[in-house]
């Protein structure tokens, strides 16, 4: 399939990513849900616990199978991104990149939730408004403004604590969906094996959308190259969430990271500083 012209390879990638993150995944996480009251764990994991640390382990062994799969249809020689495991110097450069990336998507992401609440604020203080002058003007014309109560120190201190509260409900739900796995499997298991098992699926998706995708339409230039891994992988953040506000952390952290990893990598063809990157990321991100 090396002879297809970019935008077919374009399409057959984006297929992929939709039928195996969007309903591959949903299927097997929900085998994954039944299995964990069937199986016999012990009781000292509920059946959320048991579940999540499936769902993780299912997600990684399937993520190493995807790579397998492109690897075939790409004809990609992933030995050659490989290099820098004897470089400490590159594992603590992706180190402090997966942190950068996760103070910046911290802060779009605070700015984007403040931005979405004033807006609703000044929408609800409109409406308000309207009302109150609809029903001032129809008494006669005796008033014609309405008129605001001046601000008190308490008030304030009251809108800055709904404020901080309906801040900490929204990051709240970026943390269900398929980052409750995660989360769960932090919990439950040894960090060793937590962080293997994290390891090997964002691993794996920095082989498929940096090592596999930008390789692979590496002729397109990089501009669209960049643009379409990115694309891919900000959309695959998106599957498996409850709803848009539950995806904008990773949507957000998918945008910071795939646009410097795959930048980089376009530059600098060496996976391990970015999965490193990733995987500091996700640490820092879901701790």
């Amino acid at each position: 399939m090396n002879d297809l012209p970019w935008p077919l390879k374009a399409l057959v990638l984006t297929v992929f990513v939709v039928l195996y993150y969007k309903y591959a995944k949903s299927a097997l996480f929900a085998l994954c849900r039944r299995a964990a009251h069937l199986l016999p764990f012990g009781r000292r994991w509920d059946a959320s616990e048991r579940g999540s640390v499936l769902e993780l382990a299912a997600a990684g062994a399937s993520h190493v199978l995807v790579v397998a799969v492109l690897v075939l249809v790409t004809g990609i020689d992933l030995t050659r991104f490989a290099s820098g495991f004897d470089r400490p110097g590159l594992i603590a450069l992706g180190a402090a990149i997966g942190v950068g990336e996760v103070a910046l998507g911290s802060l779009l992401c605070r700015v984007l939730i403040e931005g979405v609440q004033a807006a609703g604020r000044r929408r609800a203080g409109s409406v308000a408004g309207g009302v109150r002058n609809g029903v001032r003007s129809g008494a006669r014309g005796e008033v014609r403004g309405a008129r605001t109560a001046p601000a008190t120190a308490g008030g304030a201190v009251d809108g800055a604590v709904e404020s901080g509260e309906r801040m900490r409900q929204w990051l709240g739900l970026s943390r269900g969906g398929w980052i409750r796995h995660h989360l769960k499997t932090m919990e439950v298991v040894s960090l060793p094996l937590a962080l293997a098992l994290t390891a090997t699926q964002v691993g794996s998706e920095e082989v498929v959308f940096r090592g596999l995708v930008l390789s692979w339409l590496r002729e397109a230039g990089p501009v669209l190259a960049i643009g379409i891994s990115c694309l891919l992988f900000t959309v695959m953040q998106v599957f498996l969430m409850s709803s848009w506000r539950a995806a904008m952390f990773p949507v957000v952290g998918a945008i910071v990271m795939g646009v410097t990893h795959s930048v980089l990598f376009w530059h600098y063809p060496v996976l391990i500083p970015l999965v490193v990157a990733h995987v500091t990321f996700f640490l820092f991100a879901v701790a």
